[in-house]
Formats: structure tokens, sequence, C-alpha cells
């Protein structure tokens, strides 16, 4: 089971340029999805053995991160990771890369819009 699949409710949905490095070698993909527990990686006609250790190098919030994982599934077209070690600065590291609108707040009440500062809306 990949990492998306065993959290729903916690991966973020990114699409931002990512490296896998394998044996030395080194394959261009996109972080696509990510928990603290894996990441799900968008890739061109790349497969990987599963089982395999990788390392994810990826930039966050002018951070680099370089995290090693294991190959838990390949498609064509995606390949899923799980981390070693869990990553719960790297996630949150993600968080704070989204935009203020895909961040999940709680639904807004007739009071709570009448306090809010017009700058938001801007």
């Amino acid at each position: 089971m990949n990492p998306a699949q065993s959290f729903p409710h916690n991966h973020i949905n990114l699409l931002i340029p990512a490296q896998i490095n394998y044996h030395g070698r080194i394959f261009s993909a996109s972080l696509g999805s990510l928990t603290a527990e894996g990441a799900l990686l968008e890739t061109h006609a790349l497969t990987l053995p599963v089982g395999m250790e990788v390392e994810l190098s990826v930039t966050l919030g002018r951070s680099p991160w370089l995290i090693k994982a294991v190959i838990t599934h390949t498609t064509p077209h995606e390949i899923g990771i799980l981390f070693k070690q869990t990553q719960h600065k790297l996630y949150a590291a993600a968080r704070n890369e989204l935009p203020f609108s895909f961040h999940s707040t709680a639904r807004p009440t007739p009071e709570r819009i009448a306090t809010r500062q017009p700058s938001l809306f801007q």
C-alpha cells in the first residue's frame, strides 16, 4: 500500500520539481503527493525496481532536502516511495509552500465573514 492510500486525509498535492538518486544516477521527477511517511512522484516513462532504496532530492521553502526512501510501487508514469524515517518537518515545509487558498480551514459562518479583513479577498 502506498503512503497516500494509508493516510488519505493527510496528503498534500504538489507539483514541484524533484530528483531521484538511484545507484549514482539522477532522474528528474515531480513531487505529486506527499505525506510525512512517503510520496508519489510523477515521472516520464521511468520505472525502477520495487523495494530498492533511493534518495529523494527536493527544495521546499528555499531549503534543500535529501531523504532516503524505498520504492513501494511503480507505473510508467509514477513511483511511490516510503521514507525510511518519518518526515514531519518536510511535510510542514510543504504545507507552508501552499497558497493560502489551499489550506484547510473551518467553514465560514456569517459572523466570521463579517469580521474578515478586506485584504484577505484581494
